[in-house]
């Protein structure tokens, strides 16, 4: 199975940003707690979301996507849904995986894509792609990178996990974008609460600390 860098376009770009942010293609590099998911819950949900598929975390996609789907012929990728579920996206397809609770430093997923060779070898076009993208709190795109998966057109579930991490806990959502898009095993690191969310847990406790206090004192 082999995976293509974008060429010098991509290389370059990569060459350009900031040292905290590092693209990685190996699940063992998200660290620290992490949490998964297998979309294993969902069987068959066409969605466009928001859909709630773990806690604290919000999916969305385009008009054609699928939770728990079985079944995507990848083409020259080989087909995906020899016994598990995964979320799919349509012809130009989006999964995008939100963090509502906080911000997490890093995050992946075992992605593919569609892939017709035959464009390349005939015409000289350029592989289809997957584009990995990290957004901020503003959902502005703080980092974004493109690849192109190549596996076996005789392959079963075969594609390669694709993720970033960041020095600090800034990514508040993660999306995959391309031609028949396919993940599995999204993971990430537990997110960290803003602190605004620590404000509203401290009230919450001194305001139920006050009412237990009450309680205890004699009438």
């Amino acid at each position: 199975m082999k995976l293509h860098l974008l060429a010098a376009a991509a290389l370059a770009a990569a060459t350009t940003l900031p040292a905290q942010a590092v693209l990685v293609d190996n699940a063992a590099a998200i660290t620290g707690p992490i949490e998964l998911v297998d979309f294993e819950n969902f069987d068959g949900l066409l969605t466009s979301g928001p859909v709630s598929i773990a806690p604290g975390v919000i999916f969305t996609g385009d008009s054609e996507a699928e939770l728990g789907a079985n079944n995507r012929v990848l083409y020259d990728n080989g087909l995906w849904g020899v016994g598990n579920l995964f979320a799919a996206g349509g012809t130009a397809g989006e999964l995008r995986f939100t963090f509502a609770n906080g911000l997490s430093a890093g995050a992946g997923a075992f992605v593919n894509h569609a892939a017709f060779d035959a464009l390349v070898d005939l015409y000289g076009a350029a592989p289809l792609q997957i584009e990995i993208s990290a957004y901020g709190d503003n959902n502005q795109i703080i980092e974004t990178h493109a690849f192109s998966v190549d596996t076996d057109a005789l392959g079963y579930n075969e594609g390669q996990f694709l993720g970033i991490t960041r020095a600090q806990a800034d990514i508040r959502s993660i999306a995959f974008k391309g031609v028949g898009v396919v993940a599995d095993n999204l993971s990430f690191t537990t997110p960290v609460p803003e602190p605004e969310s620590y404000a509203l847990m401290l009230a919450g406790l001194g305001a139920l600390g006050f009412l237990v206090s009450r309680r205890r004192q004699p009438d």
